[in-house]
Order: structure tokens, then C-alpha cells, then sequence
């Protein structure tokens, strides 16, 4: 297999570009300094992807790969040029990333790749539904003037009980799960690219 190679700059502070290649064993990335790292395909626990729009950015994605051990890789499409001016690779990009879940989907089939949030992010998500349902609930319960009509907490209880299930779908929905990799929708790759 010929390797796929992919580079970028991430910043002014690095000075070169770091460059990634997708062998047929392992990721290899080598940085200015020329000092190459490999992780093999077979110590990758998890990967991400999902789109990050930043300041002189707003196509910018990401790929994120995490390892057995050792801190997360992050790689995106976005190439440093001069202070605020970033140059689109997301032709390139795509077809690393492409490349690199074809590898780690061939080594290691049980990793699965998460799209958009994170478990952290979706409790604090979560954590914030609650509480938005919760005032609601609280509101209802609170005495308003729907309390002098006949049927008027009866009227309370049913809307509590018709979000219920609102509630539960919009968390079970959002909940984020791994996917096959071989099974990625083209929503988590730069458009166009």
C-alpha cells in the first residue's frame, strides 16, 4: 500500500509543518524537527470527528484519534498561513481520514467512531435539559390562575406527563454512540472535499 500523507501547520509557535502517514501498521507523524512517532493501528481505542468552526475557519473540521495510551491525537483541515489566514486542505484531509478508519477498521475492528459531542459535553447537555425541565415542571406546579378552573391541576399534570416523553426522546436521541467505520456518513467530512 502506498502510504497516504497529509500535512499541515498548525500555528506560527511550531514553525514547519507536521506531516501524517497512514501505513499499512500504523499512523507515523514527523515534525519539523524531523523526529518521527507511530502509533500502531492496534492501540487506537477510540476516533472523532466532527466539524469545528473557528474564527477565519468556518469549514474547519476535525479528526481526533485516542489512543490505548498517551493524550489524543487531534488533526484537522486547516492549514496556517500567516496570522489569521488559514488555507483550506479539505481535499487532503479527507482522503487521510479516509484512509486512516480504512487501517484502524481493518487492524482493530472493535473501535468505533463517535460523531459530535462528547460523553462530558452530552451531561452537561443532559444536565441542562433537566434543569430547563424541571423549572417547567416547577411552574406548572406553582399556583396560577389555570388552579380556579374545575379541571385546572389535572390540565397541569397532563403537560408534565406530555413532556415526559418529549424529554426522553430529545436525551435518548442526542445520546452520544460509536458507529462502524466502515459505516460513516459523508456529514462528518468537509463538503465538497
Amino acid at each position: 500500500m502506498e502510504p497516504v500523507i497529509y500535512c499541515r501547520r498548525r500555528g506560527l509557535i511550531p514553525g514547519g509543518e507536521r506531516e501524517w502517514r497512514v501505513e499499512t501498521d500504523a499512523l507515523v507523524t514527523r515534525g519539523a524537527s524531523g523526529r518521527e512517532r507511530r502509533l500502531a493501528w492496534r492501540d487506537v481505542a477510540s476516533v472523532r470527528l466532527y466539524a469545528d468552526p473557528a474564527r477565519g475557519r468556518p469549514w474547519r473540521y476535525v479528526f481526533e484519534i485516542q489512543p490505548k495510551q498517551g493524550p489524543r491525537i487531534t488533526i484537522d483541515n486547516a492549514h496556517f498561513v500567516e496570522r489569521s489566514v488559514y488555507e483550506n486542505r479539505s481535499a487532503a484531509y479527507t482522503l487521510f481520514v479516509r484512509a486512516a478508519l480504512a487501517q484502524i477498521a481493518q487492524e482493530n475492528p472493535r473501535v468505533r467512531a463517535l460523531l459530535a459531542e462528547t460523553q462530558k459535553r452530552y451531561f452537561f447537555l443532559l444536565l441542562a435539559g433537566l434543569l430547563s425541565f424541571c423549572t417547567l415542571a416547577l411552574a406548572l406546579i406553582a399556583p396560577t390562575p389555570l388552579d380556579n378552573l374545575a379541571f385546572g391541576g389535572l390540565i397541569k399534570l397532563m403537560l408534565i406527563l406530555v413532556m415526559l416523553p418529549a424529554f426522553a426522546f430529545g436525551i435518548i436521541r442526542a445520546l452520544p454512540r460509536g458507529i462502524p467505520l466502515d459505516e460513516v456518513p459523508e456529514r462528518a467530512f468537509p463538503p465538497n472535499a
